[in-house]
């Protein structure tokens, strides 16, 4: 089969496209003819080689953590799917290939309604939203949300997830074209942060109260601004620093103190052990067509470095995705 390699770490170093071994399933997995791949700030940012979780890879290696294909082997003490289905869920690493094995237990039935790269752009997206408000944040109806970066994939996964809750949505945005997006996506407001100040369009917007949470892709640049838009009491989830900037974020703490702030820190990795109690309560969204995923450009794994190069410029809107 062939699978896209990084050799060595570092945006300057271009993976390879190569022909290997189509793997077999272990006890409990799924091997998967990939229909479609998702492409994550996670693949560029671990590649860079300036990630935490660079230091988990051991080159070379195969990126990607999104998977929707076609069953078409099971591995042993398999019962709940059959060869044949439609599937989609997370891998650790390997997706940029035609094949993939995926544990069972964290696979879900893509149903007829989505495509394939549709279903490539699911995974990560509205688990980390169901992480963010669902389980940290624990966001009520009625509550404000904030979203930073709403036109990104995640950004698309939290305004939808947080509107079905029942809240009032603001999403920060670079452009009118992203604005659009975010507002078609059920954001109640849209603030383009080259333009306007997001503390005090959020003030203005909440009548000096500020935003009860805040879910933030870019700590980098924004953090510190954050404490000062979100009322007392109120709640950040951080959930990057920022794709290629520096990861350190610097605040006041008489900030954090004035606010009583609880700021809850998420990734991936800790949530793997829920995933089997949180996939059923992701597919009766997706039956319902609640979450709509909208796929900006379909890479072939040939240009796999081109997807990358368009996920660092953030020229796009929604999720990017290759197919094999």
């Amino acid at each position: 089969m062939k699978a896209i390699f990084v050799h060595k770490f570092g945006l300057e170093n271009p993976m390879i496209l190569e022909e290997i071994d189509i793997p077999k399933p272990k006890s409990g997995q799924l091997l998967v003819k990939l229909g479609a791949s998702g492409v994550n700030p996670s693949d560029v940012a671990t590649r860079s080689g300036q990630s935490h979780h660079s230091s988990h890879m051991k080159t070379p290696y195969i990126p990607g953590l999104e998977a929707a294909g076609e069953i078409i082997e099971l591995g042993d003490e398999v019962k709940e799917f059959h060869v044949g289905q439609r599937v989609f869920g997370r891998c650790l690493g390997g997706s940029y290939s035609e094949f993939v094995c995926l544990d069972a237990s964290v696979a879900s039935v893509l149903p007829d309604s989505y495509s394939f790269e549709e279903g490539a752009g699911i995974t990560l997206p509205l688990r980390t939203a169901w992480n963010a408000l669902v389980i940290k944040a624990k966001v009520t109806p009625g509550e404000t949300v904030l979203v930073q970066g709403g036109a990104g994939g995640v950004g698309m996964a939290t305004i939808q997830l947080a509107r079905a809750m029942g809240c009032r949505v603001f999403a920060t945005v670079s452009s009118s074209k992203k604005a659009s997006f975010c507002t078609k996506l059920g954001a109640t407001e849209t603030i383009n942060y080259k333009e306007e100040d997001f503390i005090e369009k959020c003030l203005e917007l909440t009548k000096g109260l500020g935003v009860d949470v805040i879910v933030e892709t870019a700590a980098n640049e924004n953090f510190h601004l954050d404490l000062k838009a979100i009322k007392v009491n109120g709640r950040i989830v951080l959930m990057g620093a920022g794709l290629g900037k520096n990861p350190r974020a610097d605040f006041l703490v008489s900030d954090m103190m004035e606010k009583d702030a609880r700021i809850f820190g998420i990734t991936g990795v800790n949530l793997a052990k829920k995933m089997p109690f949180i996939v059923p309560k992701f597919s009766s969204l997706l039956e319902k067509g609640t979450i709509k995923f909208h796929v900006d450009k379909v890479f072939s794994l040939e240009h796999a470095n081109d997807a990358h190069k368009l996920m660092l410029n953030g020229n796009f809107l929604g999720k990017l995705v290759l197919a094999s």
